[in-house]
């Protein structure tokens, strides 16, 4: 049976499935109940699931009729901590967490995958493993490299997506390469040294060197990154003193750093240091400079976007495709996994329509309404891609 058509029968239980999913929200790693509820679709779909020690978050694996390959298939379930205002029917019920990133989208689409997979697994010639990854807003990704996923399968290729409100739903979007950026968090705390403010001689201002250090910062940025390379550095949170007429000790900031190539990313961070450290001491004060390091840029598979548009055209239609010009600055943290762990690739999923404006707003928004029309179309064009993939 064409895979359309195997998706057909189940859309509506899939709809249920995400509304059920939208209304009980959990955060990252806490998503004790969303996992509870997916192991019990998986069991009833007749999916084998892996026991690796993870504390939130499956991954389950469906073994083919015949061997081969191993496709891995992730998608992450975690939800944003906002309060949703869509007013939808089934908006969340936990007060403080929605499905503003569009998660439980994702996560419907690979019980979707699972239930149909599971269906036609004679068919297949190797194996396909399910990853519900946990915490992808707090790079819970490490989790499956510190669990050792790759005991269950080591996968040939990972396949992936994520909602794109800026897309028409029923249509994907496909990048090559670059795609999504890097993301390292630091935080600077510059000292000085406090005192009345109506006697600064006798001070030294770190609100003046911060003010001065968040002006160099940008240098970093346009004279020191390579300009074909697309980098982003923001301060998004600023805090010393207390009160009017005080200079304070200190001023502390927390910003992050994004870039699209791996050399860029190491130039800038030694650049930041450099910059701070150096200002804050042209003006009598000290810096420090801590980071977080996060995900790498995620970089697509060229072969592995080719074969999807190739699935989407056989199921969705070659003109429900299009390639995406620019890369997103956003990060994401399958990045952990491809290249590291096999090639791979994640293409957008439209989820937005011209009839709802609230369908447009973009993700992290707690307005945004995401046409379920999406469901069945990132389903179906993985589900191809797994069957062309293991036959």
């Amino acid at each position: 049976m064409d895979t359309m058509s195997l998706t057909a029968k189940y859309e509506d239980e899939m709809i249920a499935i995400r509304r059920h999913i939208h209304r009980h929200p959990e955060l990252s790693n806490k998503e004790y109940k969303t996992t509870e509820f997916i192991r019990e679709k998986l069991t009833e779909y007749g999916v084998e699931i892996a026991e690796i020690g993870m504390k939130t978050g499956v991954v389950a694996v469906i073994r083919g009729g015949k061997p081969g390959k191993t496709v891995a298939i992730r998608e992450d379930i975690d939800a944003l901590p906002m309060k949703e205002l869509t007013g939808l029917p089934f908006a969340s019920e936990n007060d403080g967490a929605c499905h503003s990133c569009g998660h439980d989208i994702h996560t419907t689409v690979l019980l979707y995958c699972a239930k149909v997979l599971s269906e036609i697994r004679e068919e297949l010639a190797g194996t396909v493993m399910l990853i519900f990854q946990p915490a992808e807003e707090h790079m819970g990704a490490g989790e499956l490299v510190d669990c050792n996923f790759t005991q269950v399968a080591k996968p040939d290729a990972f396949i992936g997506l994520h909602v794109s409100p800026e897309i028409d739903a029923g249509s994907i979007g496909l990048k090559k390469g670059p795609a999504n950026a890097s993301n390292d968090f630091f935080n600077i705390k510059i000292k000085g040294k406090g005192g009345h403010g109506a006697h600064p001689e006798n001070c030294i201002d770190p609100v003046v060197i911060s003010g001065y250090v968040i002006t160099q910062l940008q240098t970093v940025i346009s004279r020191e990154n390579y300009p074909v390379y697309p980098g982003v550095l923001t301060i998004g949170s600023i805090h010393g003193g207390t009160v009017n007429n005080i200079i304070p000790d200190y001023v502390e900031m927390h910003g992050t750093l994004r870039s699209l190539d791996p050399d860029c990313r190491k130039k800038m961070m030694a650049a930041i240091d450099r910059v701070v450290k150096g200002c804050a001491e042209s003006m009598r004060g000290t810096a420090e400079v801590e980071w977080e390091i996060g995900v790498p840029p995620l970089v697509n598979d060229d072969s592995i976007i080719e074969a999807v548009a190739e699935a989407a055209a056989k199921t969705v239609g070659a003109d429900h495709v299009s390639y995406v010009k620019n890369p997103s600055m956003g990060s994401e943290d399958f990045s952990v996994l491809f290249p590291k762990f096999g090639p791979g690739a994640q293409f957008r999923l439209g989820s937005g329509n011209n009839e709802d404006p609230n369908s447009r707003h973009g993700l992290h928004n707690s307005k945004n309404v995401f046409d379920e029309k999406c469901i069945r179309t990132g389903a179906s064009v993985i589900i191809q891609y797994a069957r062309d993939f293991l036959r």
